[in-house]
């Protein structure tokens, strides 16, 4: 199949032409699971690069001031992804299209593919032979994949509106295996070992919007905090940082993890973990009062995670 000139110029051409709002619906309409390395799949992975740049687009525009005077809207709140003032198109679409769930399905199953050393060697063979693509070609393909995709996820996942309509547990598991998987955070990338962390800040964030209880038990079970504690100190400081102390300051603030805090950090015989405390305590001297020395103004924010070392301290009897 000689398709190598047409997928090679998608690059710089059609996949680099700006959307409007309703070609990005159209976009995100043909968003659908395909087999990695497939015709179809390397279709979707221009389309994906779209609306990304899209996003992008809409990302530098000046804000829309005139829904603040929308009649019923809250004041009190930047107001939902309907009638805030930021311009969200592609993201509002993709929600209203109901694409989330299956976008983090399909990051999931990328993901699983490319952790697959023998699988995704195999796959890279076959398509290299069926397309008469080059080994750096394929690589770029997936690379833009990955950070299209992931930046879609992220810039849905800050609406709790979006998170309302998600799989929460299947988020969780994600979570999860980024977090096990990741070998270092390379802040300069897109890649799913970098966002992830963002989608951890947003889902703390949100989390008394959402089913609360059950989000801290899936949370609790696969030891996020834990993980996402581990994964924070491996990367370099900066923006990633910071919006992981955010989800920490979050999940201090929220009133079911306070009451019962002390079950994310017993061992298996039901007793307070010294380890446990001991590696996240590091966040203290490693990640917060960095930030906190650079961006004083971010004290208030980050207050209840502040407050949340004092209780450990306290609990294991240091205070």
């Amino acid at each position: 199949m000689a398709v190598s000139g047409k997928y090679a110029s998608d690059d710089t051409t059609e996949a680099d032409r700006p959307l409007n709002a309703e070609s990005g619906r159209k976009c995100v309409r043909n968003i659908q699971s395909y087999p990695i390395l497939s015709t179809e799949w390397i279709v979707l992975v221009d389309q994906l690069k779209q609306l990304t740049r899209l996003v992008q687009l809409e990302g530098r525009m000046p804000a829309n001031t005139r829904v603040s005077e929308t009649l019923g809207r809250n004041t009190d709140s930047d107001g939902t992804l309907w009638d805030q003032e930021a311009h969200e198109n592609a993201v509002r679409i993709l929600v209203e299209e109901a694409k989330v769930n299956l976008c983090l399905r399909m990051m999931s199953d990328y993901k699983a593919w490319q952790y697959d050393a023998a699988r995704r060697a195999t796959s890279m063979r076959e398509a290299q032979a069926l397309y008469d693509l080059n080994e750096a070609q394929l690589e770029q393909k997936c690379k833009i994949f990955e950070e299209s995709l992931g930046l879609l996820l992220m810039k849905a996942f800050q609406h709790v509106e979006t998170l309302q309509l998600m799989d929460i547990p299947m988020l969780i598991e994600h979570l999860a295996v980024i977090f096990t998987k990741a070998q270092g955070c390379d802040s300069s990338g897109k890649t799913q070992e970098v966002l992830v962390t963002y989608y951890f800040s947003s889902l703390m964030k949100h989390a008394e919007a959402l089913n609360n209880k059950e989000l801290l038990a899936k949370t609790r079970e696969l030891n996020i905090v834990h993980l996402a504690a581990h994964h924070l100190l491996q990367c370099p400081l900066g923006d990633v940082a910071l919006a992981g102390a955010e989800g920490f300051a979050s999940l201090a603030d929220n009133e079911d993890f306070q009451t019962e805090w002390t079950t994310f950090f017993i061992n298996e015989h039901g007793q307070l973990c010294p380890e446990k405390k001991a590696r996240f305590n590091l966040l203290e001297e490693n990640i917060v009062k960095v930030i906190l020395e650079n961006s004083p103004e971010k004290k208030r924010d980050l207050r209840p995670l502040t407050d949340f070392f004092n209780t450990l301290r306290r609990a294991y009897g240091e205070a």
